[in-house]
């Protein structure tokens, strides 16, 4: 796990630079003065107000940086960034989302694109029977700013989901890891939510009753172009991972094992034959994709310190005996040995 500082360097993908406007909008009303907010950042303040500028990273968590210790992680700022930042602000991801025929293709459409988005975090979603399962990871996220950045990711969510659909998000409940579910207990009464402490990463669970109605605003061909609009910026920001990374984000998006290579050739709007060629194009291959990916996502769960059957059931298994054995083609050893040796290095109880 690399250090704070380590960890902010290492981001030198773009960013909006209207994410950070809104930033700079809410300190300044709490008083804090225009030149120390940019402070270190790089950022310009003619950047603030050029539109199509770009920042990186690095330079947002920066901003959030210098805010978080001028008011010493005050409780309720990231709520205020997050009520402010509307989805008009994501430009036309925000006009994709809007345009959406469903929901659900909504949902889809932004977890393809969440690093247009407002959020730091490693995320994943999984629909299970009736549910959508929403895994959100920061744990690469600097720790101090953790909580100012998910304070901000879930008041983002849950007022754009009421503005745009006109009712509360279907949120049946959630998980809030390392001991920051106090900061989000205000919008979550104001919500009438409820969240328990989990070990990580956290999650939010959606009723997904309705995710397939047509939305009034609905415009397939409107969504269409917006989303070409997205790719577009995705590979100006450096955040396209070509079909390699394409491949990963379909696996991810279909947990348990249950997708064939003919169901993601699909998904990508290719023939097998030509998704083979590109992997090898890339130096990989399907086969070297699921190991890795799965097996990357299981070790991450298990040295949380989940059960090996809480795994299986985040991972879409229908029980432990199954994943175990694809745990083991994975990595050669079983879930069990695997997860008791990191609870070993990391000193925890076995």
């Amino acid at each position: 796990m690399p250090d704070d500082d380590e960890a902010v360097s290492s981001w030198e993908w773009r960013r909006s630079v209207t994410l950070s406007a809104v930033l700079v909008e809410v300190a300044r009303d709490h008083g804090l003065p225009l030149a120390e907010c940019l402070r270190d950042t790089g950022i310009e303040p003619a950047q603030l107000t050029t539109p199509g500028m770009e920042v990186t990273a690095a330079q947002e968590l920066a901003l959030i940086g210098n805010i978080v210790t001028r008011f010493d992680d005050r409780p309720g700022l990231g709520l205020e960034a997050g009520m402010r930042t509307h989805v008009t602000t994501y430009g036309a991801l925000g006009l994709a989302l809007l345009s959406s025929p469903t929901a659900r293709s909504a949902v889809d459409l932004l977890m393809r694109y969440i690093r247009m988005t407002t959020t730091f975090a490693r995320t994943r979603h999984v629909y299970q029977d009736d549910t959508l399962l929403l895994y959100a990871d920061d744990r690469a996220v600097p720790s101090r700013l953790r909580g100012f950045l998910l304070e901000r990711d879930v008041a983002v969510l849950l007022t754009n989901w009421t503005a745009v659909y006109h009712a509360p998000a279907p949120i049946l409940g959630g998980q809030v890891a390392w001991g920051l579910r106090p900061r989000l207990q205000p919008i979550l009464d104001q919500y009438g939510l409820t969240a328990t402490d989990g070990a990580g990463p956290h999650l939010v669970v959606f009723d997904t009753a309705g995710f397939d109605d047509p939305l009034p605003q609905a415009s397939p061909l409107t969504a269409a172009l917006f989303e070409e609009q997205c790719a577009d910026l995705l590979r100006r920001r450096g955040l396209a991972k070509g079909i390699a990374g394409s491949v990963r984000e379909v696996l991810l998006h279909r947990l348990g094992g249950r997708v064939s290579q003919e169901d993601v050739a699909a998904a990508l709007h290719m023939s097998l034959r030509t998704m083979r060629r590109r992997l090898a194009d890339e130096g990989t291959s399907y086969r070297r994709l699921c190991s890795e990916t799965y097996g990357n996502l299981a070790e991450e769960l298990l040295t949380t310190g989940l059960t090996v059957e809480d795994v299986a059931y985040r991972m879409g298994y229908s029980g432990a005996p199954s994943f175990s054995n694809a745990f083991k083609q994975w990595r050669g050893v079983s879930p069990g040995r695997f997860a008791r040796a990191a609870a070993e290095r990391h000193g925890r109880p076995i």
